[in-house]
Order: C-alpha cells, then structure tokens, then sequence
C-alpha cells in the first residue's frame, strides 16, 4: 500500500502519493486545455488583421480535420475532468476504508471494556460481604 500524505490541510490529508500526482496532472489538463480554448475563442471571434493565432489554428484545423484550439480545449478539460473525477473518487473510497476501520476498532474496544465490566460486576458481587460471612 502506498503511503499517505502527511500535510496539515485536511483536504489532502487522505490522499495517497498516486493519488495526489493524478490530480495535480489532472489540474495540469484542466489549465491546458483551459488555455487552448480561449486561444481559440480568441481567434475565431476577433478580427486581428495578421494574428500571431490564425495560422497555428488553421494549421491544427488541416492537420486534425477540422478540429482547432477551441475544440482539442474542450476535449482536454474533459480528459483532465475524467482524470479528476477518477481521483477524488479513489481517495473518498480510502478514507471511507479508513474510517470504517477506525469504527471497527472503537466497536471491538467497546464491547471488550463492557465484557470486563461484567466479569468485574459478578466477581464483585460474588464475594461475600461482612454480614454474610458472620451469618455463616
């Protein structure tokens, strides 16, 4: 098993290495491609006479059949979303994991403390007490 995090922030604080690698490349996607969809916004909707954009987009568009920045953006913020996705939900099942096995534990500690408490309580009372041994 790969060792947690050790980080004051509780949001990271279940992450395990891969874990939190997958989300920082998935937050890499999600900025990249952020990035390539406003270039392509940019390109299309403005008329700037010589844009240093137009010829790297229409380059793209040949080359990928029609697909430019702003549609090869939009496909890798969802990649970078799925990846995203995949792990926060990974980490949600690990601390999930975690915290019924600290539920366990506290259950079995619990029912071990009263099953002495009873053991204790019978021997207690067992024992007999000044007036019943003056009886006997």
């Amino acid at each position: 098993m790969s060792k947690e995090l050790k980080t004051k922030n509780k949001f990271f604080a279940s992450f395990t290495i891969k874990e939190f690698v997958a989300f920082i490349i998935a937050l890499a996607f999600i900025a990249f491609g952020l990035t390539l969809l406003v270039l392509g916004l940019i390109d299309d909707y403005t008329n700037i006479y010589g844009s240093v954009l137009e010829t790297p987009n229409t380059s793209m568009k040949t080359m990928m059949g029609g697909i430019g920045f702003t549609w090869f953006g939009l496909m890798v913020v969802a990649l970078g979303v799925i990846i995203l996705a995949f792990s926060l939900s990974l980490a949600s099942k690990g601390e999930d994991r975690i915290k019924d096995k600290e539920a366990r534990r506290k259950m079995r500690l619990e029912s071990l403390n009263k099953e002495e408490q009873v053991v204790v309580e019978s021997t207690i009372s067992s024992i007999p007490t000044s007036e019943e041994s003056k009886e006997n």
